[in-house]
């Protein structure tokens, strides 16, 4: 299995830039994360779309899913931090750790971290499932500190610009099978009401160790309207594939119960319940878009 689909990470507490205003929901509540690598992923049975689109689009979504996994699960495990979960609010470790097992169980934590960022200290995770037990396997703590350490750099670096406009963001580390990881610069909206779509940006770390763009669509962020009720029409700003960040604003539309349809210049993709091949509770229909 891809390791995007069950492992993300986020560092949060002293990070000023990182915020989040989304609608929270509980990570038990949260649609399983399972990626299916672009030579296994199976593209929707049938449909007009050219050959190539099926699995490309996949693989975005499968980020998508991810992200929004992790910021759902640091929302509930701040609230359990908050309440004594992991010990006295005032002295229990800051830095957040959400994953999913082997078996799909989300995971979530508490953690610090050296000041080299070299492996996490005083992690203490539970399973979101059922009476939220300790959780006691192993887990990886350099990696754990590997993400924290990619999610302050990059937030580190867009913070200064986003702040100037007034853009809140969260930032997500996810693992690649390589080894290596991707750090995503998703926007949040600072207004009730207003959805951003585009604005996403993605980020590795070089062999030399400094941070590289791979994708970066800050010029496209937009603020746009969501009714209170009915029908959602996405409109994104890429051509053919809808970005990361417009897939967690419908994922986050569609777990509340809303019909979305995103668009691009080259397919009109619509979420809707039902199991797809990744086991996720709603699966995407893809038609062309019309000249």
């Amino acid at each position: 299995m891809n390791r995007v689909g069950f492992c993300v990470l986020m560092l949060l507490g002293a990070l000023g830039g990182c915020a989040s205003n989304r609608s929270q929901a509980t990570a038990s509540s949260a649609t399983p994360v399972r990626v299916l690598s672009s030579d296994t992923a199976t593209a929707p049975a049938v449909d007009a779309m050219p050959a190539g689109f099926g699995d490309a689009f996949i693989a975005v979504d499968a980020r998508a899913r991810a992200a929004l996994f992790q910021m759902q699960c640091s929302s509930t495990v701040l609230r359990l931090r908050a309440s004594g979960t992991f010990g006295t609010a005032s002295s229990a470790p800051r830095n957040v750790y959400c994953e999913r097992n082997a078996d799909g169980v989300p995971l979530g934590g508490v953690f610090d971290v050296d000041t080299g960022y070299a492996r996490a200290r005083r992690l203490i995770m539970i399973r979101l499932d059922g009476s939220r037990p300790r959780y006691v396997s192993p887990i990886d703590t350099a990696r754990v500190a590997q993400g924290a350490r990619l999610v302050r750099d990059v937030t580190r670096e867009v913070s200064p610009a986003w702040r100037r406009l007034a853009r809140p963001f969260t930032v997500v580390a996810l693992p690649q099978d390589d080894g290596s990881m991707e750090g995503w610069v998703i926007p949040l909206s600072p207004r009730s009401g207003r959805e951003v779509l585009g604005g996403d940006i993605a980020v590795i770390r070089a062999a030399n160790g400094r941070l590289q763009r791979t994708i970066d669509r800050a010029a496209s962020w937009k603020l746009v309207v969501v009714p209170p009720t009915g029908a959602v029409r996405l409109t994104s700003a890429e051509h053919d594939i809808a970005s990361v960040g417009d897939l967690v604003v419908a994922r986050s539309l569609a777990e509340r119960g809303r019909a979305v349809t995103v668009t691009t210049a080259k397919a009109l993709s619509a979420l809707v319940p039902g199991i797809d091949a990744s086991g996720s509770r709603y699966r995407w229909e893809h038609t062309p878009a019309k000249p």
